[in-house]
Formats: C-alpha cells, sequence, structure tokens
C-alpha cells in the first residue's frame, strides 16, 4: 500500500464518488477504482459498498478513514518538518480559529511570516465546532477554540492559551458601564445580540428571562454583526474577556466589558487544539509560542 492510495481512500469517501476523484486528481475512474480494489486487498476488508448511485463507506471503511487521515496528516507534517529543519522554510500550515481569535492570530501570523517568508499560511475562520471538525479531518494543522476545562474531547490534544470568565459587553455610552460587576437584575428591559457557542447561550439562558423584559435580538457566528448591534444599535452581548481584548482596537475603544459575579469561578479556556494521534510539528509548536509573546 502506499500514500497515493491513501489520499484516493479518503477522497473518494468524502466526495462520495470515484469519477470526481478521479477529475480531481486528473486521472481515469479504472485507475481509482482500481487503486481502491488494490488497498482493499491488501488490508483485507471491504472499504465501499458500491452502487449505481455511488459508494458509500463500510463499517471497516469508516474505521479505515480515521487512520487514512492520520496518515496523510503526519506525511504532511513529516513533510514539513524536513523541510523546517533544512532550513527551506516552505510549506504550508493551516490555522482553523474562532473569530474572535482572528485579529490574534493574524498578528501572529505577520510576524511569523517575517522570520519564515517563503511559508504559506492559511486561515480559517470558524465556530468552535467547525474548527474542531476541520482539525480532525486534517484540514487545518490546528485549531483555536474557546471552552470550559469540563467535557474536553479526547479525540485531541488540548493546549491551555489563555484562562478568561464571561463578561457583559456594552457600548461605551450605555448606563450599565459604571457598574463594577453584573449580578443579573441589572440587565432588565435591555435587547441581546448572541454569539451562537453552547458556553454564551447556557449563560444568556441563566442570565436572561422574558420577565424582566429581556429579548435576544440576534444570534449569529458574524462577529462584524454583533459589534455593529453592541455599538450602534445600543444592544449588549455575553463574551470572554480575553476574547473582548482581542479584538481590533476600533472596537475596544467603542467597548466596556464588565465581569459577572456568577461566573468568575466558572473559567473559560482559549486551547490550541491539535489530533491526539498526530505529532505536533515544530512549525506548530514555533507558531504557537509567536502567539504567546503576542499576549504578553
Amino acid at each position: 500500500m502506499n500514500i497515493i492510495q491513501f489520499q484516493y481512500f479518503v477522497e473518494a469517501a468524502e466526495s462520495g464518488s470515484f469519477t470526481e476523484t478521479a477529475k480531481k486528481n486528473s486521472v481515469t475512474v479504472p485507475a481509482i477504482s482500481q487503486s481502491i480494489s488494490q488497498l482493499e486487498q491488501e488490508l483485507g476488508a471491504t472499504l465501499f459498498t458500491r452502487s449505481k448511485k455511488g459508494i458509500v463507506l463500510t463499517p471497516d471503511g469508516v474505521k479505515a478513514m480515521k487512520y487514512a487521515r492520520t496518515i496523510l496528516t503526519n506525511v504532511r507534517n513529516m513533510r514539513n518538518e524536513l523541510g523546517y529543519t533544512a532550513g527551506i522554510n516552505t510549506g504550508n500550515i493551516v490555522i482553523a480559529t474562532i473569530p474572535g481569535m482572528v485579529s490574534l492570530v493574524t498578528k501572529t501570523t505577520i510576524a511569523f511570516m517575517r522570520i519564515y517568508p517563503h511559508l504559506n499560511v492559511q486561515l480559517l475562520e470558524e465556530d468552535n465546532t467547525a474548527v474542531m471538525n476541520q482539525v480532525m479531518k486534517g484540514e487545518a494543522n490546528m485549531g483555536f477554540v474557546s471552552l470550559a476545562r469540563d467535557n474536553l474531547d479526547e479525540a485531541f490534544t488540548w493546549e491551555p492559551v489563555i484562562r478568561g470568565e464571561a463578561v457583559i459587553v456594552v457600548n461605551k455610552h450605555s448606563p450599565l458601564r459604571f457598574l463594577p460587576s453584573i449580578t443579573g437584575p441589572e440587565l432588565q428591559e435591555e435587547v441581546f445580540v448572541i454569539y451562537k457557542d453552547a458556553y454564551i447561550e447556557r449563560i444568556t439562558g441563566e442570565l436572561i428571562s422574558g420577565e424582566n423584559g429581556n429579548r435576544i435580538a440576534l444570534t449569529t457566528n458574524n462577529l462584524e454583526a454583533i459589534m455593529q448591534m453592541v455599538i450602534r444599535g445600543n444592544a449588549i452581548t455575553i463574551g470572554t474577556d480575553y476574547i473582548v481584548n482581542a479584538l481590533p482596537e476600533r472596537y475596544r475603544n467603542e467597548l466596556v466589558a464588565i465581569p459577572i459575579d456568577k461566573y468568575r469561578k466558572s473559567p473559560n479556556y482559549l486551547w490550541r487544539v491539535t489530533k491526539k494521534d498526530v505529532e505536533v510539528s515544530a512549525v506548530i509548536k514555533e507558531f504557537t509560542q509567536q502567539l504567546f509573546a503576542n499576549l504578553e
């Protein structure tokens, strides 16, 4: 078996079609079919159920996908590592991150590429779930997500970057800006815009109620929309303090973050996530060190 077989296998599984895989790789459909058949013979397992409607992974195929993706990711990391240590400093590094950290990751990328100008960095902006899916599939070398410490998926290696706490975010003209902290009743009649995230939505549900005249005007993963609603629309939102601190200066100058009493002892963390069974390359380690330096 060889790397090309694993590549064809993964691509066919994701597209559900030998034809699409053949087009993507500029080869014939019989060449793809033969490669997969040879892989099945060598593994002693049937990977796909074939029909006129297309192909579907068998239970053995699902198991094989996990290992095939890991193999391809490790090969890619090995190539980058060898190029890195040889002083070539070329290759690709793909980073998936939640929207609130884009500014910090971009700042780190700019500094990093000054040192390694021939390295190609690709930045993907997603929510927590999508970031972890990108890392799991090997489509991103690492990801940055915002989660509490409990119930972390064991399929990943979790590196804490920042410890933070939940805050109420208001614009600089809001009457709430003078409060040292929020307990809950102060939020009566306030209109919320909420980032679509399980942690934030749980806190929102515990803090507000219809009896206080609260309403959620917007729930979205679009950070720009949330900021405009808070700054120009006098709405308020809930976030994590380190995400507020990482926002571009044009936003930070217009916002005030107020601690929430109830959640001071329930910290949230920014995590760097990598796939557990994949060796972290020297490039990723150094990028992370550069990110830490930008936090100081």
